[in-house]
């Protein structure tokens, strides 16, 4: 996880002998610690039956020793089995060198009561990760950019000066409606390490309405006069293959287009009260005009002729 902080352990193992024999000691420091960051020490003493032992670890800049950095003090004992765990965390300041190609170091001690460790050790000013997030990986014009980084608590990080929450910071940019298309990218730094960077994608694209084909379709090739009404369904789907939700608008009504289907009805009624005497109209084809207008605004019209005329056994509209 890019929240988790390293353990880069210093272990110090110190042998304790009867006072006629010479003392050995050993000690083993990590190779790089990092600035700004919490970094756990980890001291112990083996083989010690004595009383409690205090011990002082100490960063000091380098190579003279002259300024101490940082510091923390520990107790080892019966109780902890002589190992302790602390951590410490180098501060930036003038003590470094303001040059990040430039190899850096301090002095990393170990203060026992009856000899001093120490080992020179590399500074990184890199703090850790940083991932960046965007909510969709493809953005047209005059819409917003949703993003979030992800980086280790308390970590200066972006051209604001900010401390994400919890490991995130989240925000938003608005883009505007002229606009240059193609691949952008969501960049971010360490304000220690500049010359560092962390990028995620997205790509803006023209906006191009959707196209889509209605189809109308009826269950039986005739209207009789004698029949109470007619059903015509609507079927509007996208070129790809989706459904269109949206609203259907027919010269006889308005009906709903839900997952691309839909269905009008034609009365006989509504026919008898244009045309009083309905058996003028035998021989003659009916024609549907349908206008889709889908969720989003996208309009679709046009006519649907559902067939010819021809008069069959009995009198009727043919479909």
């Amino acid at each position: 996880s890019p929240s988790r902080r390293s353990v880069l352990p210093i272990v110090f193992l110190v042998t304790m002998v009867p006072a006629a024999l010479r003392s050995l000691t050993r000690s083993s420091p990590p190779n790089l610690l990092r600035v700004g960051s919490n970094e756990n020490i980890f001291v112990e003493s083996q083989d010690h039956t004595g009383g409690p032992l205090n011990v002082k670890i100490m960063v000091k800049n380098h190579p003279t020793q002259s300024k101490e950095l940082a510091s923390k003090s520990v107790v080892l004992d019966q109780a902890n089995n002589f190992q302790a765990m602390t951590q410490l965390v180098i501060p930036e300041g003038d003590h470094f060198v303001d040059d990040p190609k430039q190899k850096q170091y301090v002095v990393l001690q170990a203060q026992f009561p009856d000899r001093l460790l120490e080992k020179v050790v590399l500074v990184s000013f890199q703090s850790g990760y940083i991932f960046i997030q965007t909510d969709k990986t493809i953005y047209t014009t005059a819409s917003t950019v949703y993003y979030r980084i992800m980086t280790p608590e308390n970590i200066t990080i972006f051209r604001e000066i900010i401390n994400p929450d919890k490991g995130v910071k989240s925000g938003h940019f608005i883009l505007p409606a002229i606009v240059s298309f193609g691949t952008w990218h969501v960049v971010t730094r360490f304000q220690s390490t500049p010359q560092i960077t962390f990028s995620s994608d997205f790509e803006i694209k023209e906006y191009v309405l959707p196209s889509f084909e209605v189809s109308l379709t009826v269950g039986k090739a005739f209207f009789y006069i004698d029949d109470k009404d007619l059903t015509v369904d609507i079927t509007a789907r996208y070129l790809y293959g989706k459904e269109v939700t949206g609203t259907g608008y027919v010269v006889f009504g308005r009906v709903e287009i839900r997952e691309g289907k839909g269905v009008a009805c034609l009365k006989k009624e509504h026919i008898t009260q244009t045309f009083e005497n309905i058996h003028n109209l035998v021989k003659h084809s009916i024609f549907v005009s349908v206008s889709v207008l889908t969720e989003g605004g996208v309009q679709w019209s046009g006519q649907g002729v559902l067939c010819g005329w021809d008069v069959g056994q009995h009198h009727g509209v043919h479909l």
